[in-house]
This record gives C-alpha cells, sequence and structure tokens, in this order.
C-alpha cells in the first residue's frame, strides 16, 4: 500500500516495520513513527469486514456493529478480520531518520534524550534505542557486532524547524553515522531500520508515566556499556501528543496518557537464550517505580493469563468479555 499510495502524496499509517500485518497492527492499536503528531493508527479505521466466532460475515463500523468497531481496535480476537478500509493521510514526505552514535556515550546520550524528548511539540516523534546488532548481511558495519544508541526522529510541519529541534542531540556527541533528513513517506521504515526477516525473539514492555534521570540510570545499569545484557534492542520511546486525546470514535485501547514505553527485544540465540527472558523481566522491574503497571497490546505477546489486565482497564475488559461472549459463544477464537 505504501507504494501505491506515496506517488499520490497520500500515506497510509503504519508502524516501525511498514511489512509487518496490518490487520494485527491496527487491531492492536497502531504506535507508528509519527504518532504523537497523527495518533494512534486505529483512529483512523473506518471499516473492518469480520468473520465473528460464531460464522457470522459482518460489515463494521461505527453506524453498523458499532460494539464491534469498539472493540477491534485495540483487541484482535474477535473473530478473523478479512478487510480493514482506512483513512489516507497527506503525507507526501517528512524530516526523520536516526542518529547512531557510540555505546560508550550512551549516558551522556540517554540524559541529554530524556531532558530534550520533554521539550518537544507533537509535531516531533522521537525513540532512544540502546542496541546490540548481530552482524548479519544489511547491517552497517559501523554498527555490526558492537553498541550503539540510536536516536530515531521524525517531524512534520515546518522541517527547518524540524531540524533546528533535533540540532540538541546532534551536539551531544559525535555520531557514527547521522541518517536523517526530508525522506518521502514510502521510506518511513528507514527511522527505525527493523529487520525484515523473521527471527526467534523475546520481548518484554512497560509504559512509564515518567521517565526520571533515576529511571534512565536504571536502564544503563542493566543494558548500557559494561552490564553484559544479552537484549538486542533497548528502546524508550516517548508517547503523548495526538495519541492522549480521544478519537473521534472511542476505541478499545488504554493507557493513553501514559508518557513514555519501554521496550526490550532479545534474540533466542541457541547459546544464552534463555538468559533473555531472565534478564528483560530484570530490566522491566527496574524501572516499575515509574512504571503505570499497564501495556500495550501489540508489544510483549506472551501466553500470561494475567496479561490482559495489563494492557486493558477494568471497564474494557469487561466489555471485551461481553463481546466475546456475544459474537463467539463457543469460545472458537480463544
Amino acid at each position: 500500500m505504501l507504494d501505491a499510495a506515496s506517488p499520490h502524496g497520500l500515506a497510509p499509517l503504519c508502524g516501525s516495520a511498514p511489512g509487518v500485518g496490518v490487520v494485527g497492527y491496527l487491531t492492536g492499536g497502531g504506535i507508528g513513527p509519527l504518532v504523537r503528531s497523527v495518533g494512534l493508527s486505529a483512529d483512523d479505521v473506518t471499516a473492518f469486514d469480520l468473520v465473528t466466532g460464531g460464522g457470522q460475515m459482518l460489515r463494521v463500523t461505527p453506524d453498523e456493529h458499532a460494539d464491534l468497531f469498539w472493540g477491534l481496535r485495540g483487541k484482535s480476537m474477535l473473530g478473523i478480520v478479512t478487510a480493514v478500509e482506512i483513512q489516507l493521510l497527506p503525507l507526501p514526505e517528512f524530516y526523520g531518520g536516526a542518529i547512531y552514535f557510540d555505546g560508550e556515550r550512551a549516558r551522556e546520550v540517554l540524559h541529554a534524550w530524556r531532558r530534550w524528548s520533554a521539550t518537544l511539540p507533537e509535531s516531533a516523534n522521537t525513540s532512544v534505542c540502546i542496541q546490540q546488532l548481530p552482524p548479519l548481511p544489511g547491517t552497517p558495519e559501523l554498527l555490526a557486532g558492537r553498541m550503539t544508541v540510536a536516536v530515531r526522529y521524525t517531524a512534520l510541519g515546518d522541517f527547518d524547524e524540524a531540524e533546528r529541534l533535533l540540532q540538541p542531540m546532534r551536539d551531544v556527541a559525535a555520531p557514527l553515522i547521522d541518517a536523517v533528513g526530508v525522506l518521502p513517506y514510502a521510506a518511513i521504515g528507514a527511522v527505525h531500520a527493523d529487520p525484515v526477516d523473521p527471527m526467534p525473539t523475546h520481548e518484554d514492555h512497560a509504559l512509564l508515566r515518567e521517565l526520571s534521570a533515576d529511571a534512565v540510570d536504571e536502564i544503563l545499569a542493566a543494558a548500557g556499556p559494561g552490564s553484559s545484557s544479552p537484549q538486542t534492542i533497548v528502546e524508550v520511546r516517548l508517547l503523548g501528543g495526538a495519541l492522549a486525546r480521544e478519537p473521534r470514535y472511542r476505541s478499545a485501547f488504554c493507557h493513553r496518557d501514559a508518557a513514555y514505553a519501554l521496550s526490550v527485544i532479545g534474540v533466542l540465540a541457541p547459546a544464552g537464550g534463555e538468559a533473555v527472558a531472565v534478564h528483560a523481566a530484570a530490566l522491566v522491574g527496574a524501572v516499575a517505580p515509574w512504571a503505570t503497571g499497564g501495556q500495550m497490546p501489540n508489544f510483549a505477546a506472551s501466553a500470561d493469563p494475567s496479561r490482559p489486565g495489563r494492557c486493558y482497564n477494568a471497564d474494557a475488559l469487561h466489555w471485551l468479555r461481553a463481546l466475546a461472549q456475544r459474537y463467539d459463544p463457543a469460545a472458537v477464537m480463544l
């Protein structure tokens, strides 16, 4: 869809990895690289075609089966979605990309990013990532097999102003790579540069109500230089902005009020893979004093039966269970 829409100056909202399945992305809410500027991607859905667990084929819109329209935008297990209609936004290009620093500068970069990110207008989006990328085909030589820190950044509106806003992070340290500039929307995947090939990974996740200097120190102690962290990615993403506002049509998506999101991703390699999950849990536990206790549906997939209580508040859980009983009484989708 990116390639089809981009020549017309239109943008289908997508996540950091544009190649992932669009249905799972949207029914989980949809946190993309422009979420502070344009809001949750699920808020731009206009219709679903759905096969329910009870075998009904339904057209789901704000006016037809409005209860399911609420539930599907934030919860995927209410049936099989066979088609989605979304609004395309007039976004031919954006200012963005990533700046990569040596991992030895992680303390300076993360603390500077914490202070800087709190000042940004909602036209700007950012995350900071401690990464240890394996030397695989496609990984830039300067980033492979070592610890680096990536500052991801996107901005809409005045591109000169977007560049000015980023300058404090460019001044923190000499970058290994500075790949930020004006890009066509079709290149949105370059911001996070997520791998396109499947690999066995373990993910953990926490939402934060604030990012204090002490919280940054806990992250650095667990995943920074000298930590022996087994994680491939430890990312803190700035939330807020348009995400925090209720859309025209309410949805089952919760936790719009979180300030930051922490994501921990490790590759389950044959040697030492069992240490990844243990370390990730310890890292998430270390930031518990600043965490909301919530999670987002599309982050940190888990079979833990208590996880729905972290993804949804009590009211949303009540109505999602009622929807499941109504449209899937035999629990076919479980």
